[in-house]
């Protein structure tokens, strides 16, 4: 049943240091060309053992394809590679082809091949790709399937087993700097795609598995003791594993934590209160939450016309140095629930005139809402819009 957030009884105006993290966390493979753009492509697969709780989907669930482009023929054969899934995980993928739907894919020419990871597909606009696929895929069958069991893991929330903690891979860093430039890539894109590593948390107590179809191939000369990994086609026996721990079959989820994403999300609308002197700020959308009990902090933060975080002042009105506010709530799970849509301003984030830089006034900022997400041991980055312009007069 749908709740205003206005009716849960208690938020929190916390003075804590939120952790930013990239919510569009994607897969591009070694083919791949870097994306133009500031949201970080990340392929989110760990070899074998890794897959990050906070975006799994529910347990049984029915995950609905929608395909954008191609014939009939390769959204077959697409499909036919994704079902190799449902043999050890607890899921099912069925194609659709209208709305609602959970993964959308676009094929084209481009040479990249990528897929947003879990529950992060919820959150993307119904017109917008989850996956991309190149059309080049279909003159290879053994690239074909690779690549599309690869991206269909990451479509259950599973990440890359080279960022494993425990991998213990010793790179070759100063070498892949130079040779991915090639690809478009910089220093913070091969940091980001090649050489960071996850809280061993996202191992769900699993071993490192230089088998895993979620494995970058690793050629020797990346590596400073000549260790490599060839290209994994097949879901190895550590991946049926990790399927079955995270998608049981039979009894609960290891490790289940709260599950949140944002959906609906339309707008900002932000208002001056000269009365109150302060804005007001209405960010537009609906909360799903799933899992376990979490405490989740709906936030709005303030960047100049350039985009740069407005550094705060002070420690109330302060998002990681940024000049921001939020209200946090204990949200149990199975609700939908939101805010600025029954009415336009019914859950207003308030900033105070005195907590924004004086140099501010009369000049355009950008104000942008995210949602974080806690279990009392992570505080997860989930979601974030795109900034919205607006002309700020403090007088």
């Amino acid at each position: 049943m749908k709740t205003n957030l206005k009716a849960i009884a208690v938020f929190l105006f916390l003075s804590i240091s939120i952790i930013f993290e990239s919510m569009g966390q994607v897969c591009t493979t070694m083919e791949a060309m870097a994306y133009a753009g500031n949201q970080q492509k990340l392929d989110t697969t760990k070899g074998r053992g890794m897959a990050d709780n906070f975006f799994l989907w529910d347990v049984g669930k029915t995950i609905y394809i929608r395909f954008i482009n191609g014939s009939s023929l390769q959204h077959l054969k697409v499909l036919e590679l994704a079902k190799q899934w449902e043999k050890y995980a607890n899921v099912k993928f069925q194609i659709v082809s209208g709305e609602p739907s959970n993964v959308r894919v676009r094929f084209s020419d481009s040479q990249e091949n990528y897929s947003q990871l879990g529950i992060n597909s919820n959150m993307m606009s119904s017109d917008t790709n989850t996956m991309h696929l190149e059309y080049a895929l279909f003159a290879d069958t053994l690239r074909l399937k690779r690549t599309v069991v690869h991206e269909f893991g990451h479509v259950l929330g599973f990440m890359h087993e080279h960022s494993s903690p425990i991998s213990g891979i010793q790179w070759n860093k100063d070498t892949m700097y130079t040779s991915y430039a090639k690809y478009g890539w910089d220093k913070d894109m091969v940091d980001a795609q090649i050489f960071k590593t996850y809280n061993q948390r996202y191992t769900n107590g699993t071993n490192y598995d230089a088998k895993s179809i979620m494995h970058y191939p690793i050629p020797a000369w990346q590596t400073s003791n000549g260790y490599n990994v060839g290209w994994n086609t097949e879901i190895s026996d550590g991946d049926k594993q990790l399927a079955a721990l995270m998608y049981p079959f039979t009894g609960a989820r290891v490790n289940e934590v709260p599950r949140i994403y944002i959906q609906n999300y339309t707008n900002i609308v932000v208002k001056a209160d000269q009365a109150a002197g302060g804005i007001n700020i209405y960010p537009s959308f609906e909360v799903k939450t799933e899992g376990v009990m979490g405490t989740v902090y709906f936030a709005v933060l303030l960047f100049d016309k350039d985009g740069n975080a407005i550094k705060a002042t002070s420690e109330k009105y302060n998002v990681n140095g940024c000049v921001g506010t939020y209200k946090a709530f204990r949200m149990a799970p199975d609700k939908l629930l939101n805010a600025n849509k029954n009415l336009p301003d019914d859950f207003p984030l308030f900033i105070p005139f005195d907590n924004i830089p004086k140099n501010y006034n009369n000049e355009d900022i950008q104000v942008q809402f995210r949602t974080f997400v806690s279990d009392g041991e992570e505080m997860k980055s989930i979601y974030f819009s795109a900034p919205i312009s607006y002309k700020l007069n403090m007088m």
